[in-house]
């Protein structure tokens, strides 16, 4: 059972992780903003600003955690020698190109739907090579030497990492209503999202290479790495592009995520050092 729930958790993270990053990438890509405003699209998708933006990555952690099951129903399939491809083609077919309604992108979307073929082609890539990474990462081979699960070895960088970008999220909503700005000022600008998601990365392997072996000074530099990725990039990022969160609060906001991400690695990641040892 409890490795039933660690094979949910690691799905819902890849699905989170890949989606994002695919959603940023070829968001800019292929100018999603110009796109959902087609005429006959913007009646049928909301607009990338709008308030799905905010919605969007936490609906994720729901399709995640569907994924994760029915990847549990078909482990033994999809773990399988080239699992990954079978899963893959299995989503491909069924969940884009095929599918049972006229789904953006597919065949039956390109044919009885009013939506420009622009927009089926253009929205097409992301899909595909999200699917494409999801698949591999989460129904690759495991390789047989290892004996803890991939969430054991990885637990706390990820944890680090999630709780960066939710620190960087609530630091934003925090200063939109000491600013009295737009609530969605925020979800206008991607490139606030391409760098929550560097601060994420950051943390990710900061937090994994100490973990290799944890050490007063290490905790101490990790101290710096955190703020400079919670705090200091965002704020230097909002300056730069003199966005209407321009502001050094945030500098002083982002303490709180950094002491906690710091507390959780201190309780956590000598634990997990130990256990890999």
């Amino acid at each position: 059972m409890d490795s039933n729930f660690r094979l949910i958790g690691r799905v819902t993270f890849i699905h989170i992780a890949t989606y994002i990053l695919c959603g940023i990438v070829f968001s800019m890509l292929f100018d999603y903003e110009s796109l959902y405003a087609l005429e006959g699209v913007k009646s049928f998708m909301r607009p990338v600003s709008g308030e799905s933006a905010i919605l969007g990555p936490l609906v994720q952690v729901v399709r995640g955690m569907l994924f994760g099951v029915v990847l549990l129903l078909g482990k033994e399939l999809f773990t399988s020698k080239y699992g990954w491809l079978k899963l893959w083609l299995f989503i491909l077919i069924l969940g884009i190109i095929n599918t049972p309604g006229p789904a953006p992108s597919s065949i039956e979307g390109m044919i009885y739907t009013q939506l420009p073929l622009e927009f089926h082609l253009n929205h097409a890539p992301e899909l595909i090579v999200q699917t494409l990474l999801f698949s591999y990462l989460a129904a690759k081979p495991r390789k047989p030497r290892y004996s803890n699960s991939f969430i054991e070895k990885n637990k706390t960088p990820f944890i680090t990492s999630i709780l960066a970008g939710f620190g960087i999220s609530l630091s934003g909503i925090v200063l939109t209503l000491i600013l009295k700005l737009d609530p969605l000022a925020g979800t206008k600008d991607i490139g606030a999202f391409v760098v929550m998601f560097a601060a994420m990365l950051i943390t990710y392997f900061a937090t994994k290479w100490y973990c290799t072996w944890v050490t007063t000074a290490k905790t101490i530099i990790m101290a710096f790495v955190y703020y400079l990725a919670v705090a200091v990039m965002p704020t230097v990022y909002n300056f730069m592009v003199d966005s209407p969160f321009k502001s050094l609060l945030p500098l002083a906001i982002n303490i709180v995520p950094v002491v906690i991400m710091l507390l959780y690695l201190v309780f956590s990641g000598g634990r997990d050092t130990l256990h890999r040892m």
